[in-house]
């Protein structure tokens, strides 16, 4: 089966640009995934992800996921990344078995547990717990250093111990050129971010996958677009603090995911996996994906566009997110077991392709 056609209309679907960021200040959305495709080897990016994750990750292994995004002066986090991480979730652990393990700052490990819980997964409190029962839908969600000797420690802890087949960052802030992390606006967060970008770099010189999803440039693994940035994003080169490097993480990733919003990328990847098993169900949809809005909101995340504890997503509304799960669903559905309907026309197109 050639996948190559739902890589490009799940691709699609997650870079429309429609965000305040591209429609209110010209962000050249279209134009960066273009050159993060093209760095990438021209594979549709949500699919060479699902790929490479089906082929290195089995069934018992675990994949880490990095997610959080702290907003300056409320130390809370925004929406985009812990619900796009909560889904990622449970996808890789139906679509393979994975056990997700989340990393994150001290101060998220709440807020990234209630969301992960609201995609249904059960969020243990011990990691001896991850692999009791044959079961899985289970993660574990940690917290991860500030500082940054205690982060080189901790990396080589984690990484050693947990041997994860794969690391996946979503809305993750990435460090620039001086290892400086920024908000969108400009704005240097490091005091406030955890220091992942240690574990991430360590992942990749010992040859785990590693998978950036990001909307902006300042996210982790977005480095192979550092370029494009640099010249095309507001505060790309220059920010506000004076550091000098701008906002453009310089941390690239096998994969660079450059979406509208960062959840979207990570729904794509879900959308992909879902298609490489045959399964819709690995794919969640609109119900789950508002249930997540909502407890993500609940247990303290603003919406980062009006700075407000409401269902929205990067400024766009719960309704919005669920419309889009439920097209990557609708694309998906036509290679996945799907109805009666769908099989039988599949079979017929075989036949006219055979007989041609």
């Amino acid at each position: 089966m050639d996948y190559r056609f739902i890589g490009e209309a799940v691709d699609r679907l997650v870079t429309v640009p429609m965000s305040n960021w591209t429609i209110l200040k010209g962000l050249p959305l279209t134009k960066t995934y273009e050159a993060a495709r093209a760095k990438a080897g021209g594979e549709p990016l949500t699919l060479k992800a699902a790929r490479l994750l089906t082929e290195r990750v089995k069934k018992g292994d675990t994949v880490l996921l990095l997610s959080g995004f702290v907003i300056l002066n409320w130390n809370r986090p925004e929406t985009d990344g812990p619900i796009g991480a909560a889904a990622l979730a449970r996808s890789l652990d139906l679509a393979l078995g994975a056990v997700p393990v989340i990393l994150t700052e001290d101060i998220l490990v709440d807020n990234l547990a209630a969301t992960t819980e609201a995609a249904g997964m059960v969020v243990c409190d011990h990691e001896e717990e991850l692999h009791r029962g044959g079961r899985g839908r289970k993660a574990l969600v940690m917290g991860f250093p500030l500082e940054h000797e205690e982060a080189k420690k901790r990396t080589i802890e984690i990484l050693d111990r947990l041997n994860p087949k794969a690391v996946i960052a979503v809305e993750r802030p990435g460090w620039n050129e001086y290892q400086v992390h920024h908000s969108g606006m400009g704005y240097n967060i490091s005091d406030v971010t955890a220091k992942l970008d240690y574990l991430f770099l360590e992942a990749q010189k010992r040859g785990i996958l590693t998978i950036g999803v990001g909307d902006l440039g300042n996210e982790m693994g977005m480095g192979s677009v550092e370029e494009e940035v640099k010249a095309g994003i507001p505060n790309g080169a220059t920010c506000l603090c004076g550091c000098g490097g701008g906002i453009a993480c310089n941390i690239s990733a096998d994969v660079g995911l450059i979406c509208n919003i960062s959840n979207w990328g990570a729904y794509g990847i879900c959308a992909c996996l879902a298609a490489l098993a045959g399964e819709e169900e690995v794919l969640h949809d609109g119900k789950l994906e508002s249930r997540m809005i909502s407890a993500c909101v609940e247990a303290g995340a603003l919406d980062p566009v009006s700075g407000m504890l409401i269902p929205c997503v990067d400024g766009e509304p719960d309704t919005i997110n669920a419309y889009i799960v439920e097209m990557l669903r609708g694309i998906v559905r036509h290679i996945t077991k799907g109805s009666i309907f769908t099989r039988s026309y599949r079979e017929t197109g075989k036949k006219r392709i055979e007989n041609l």
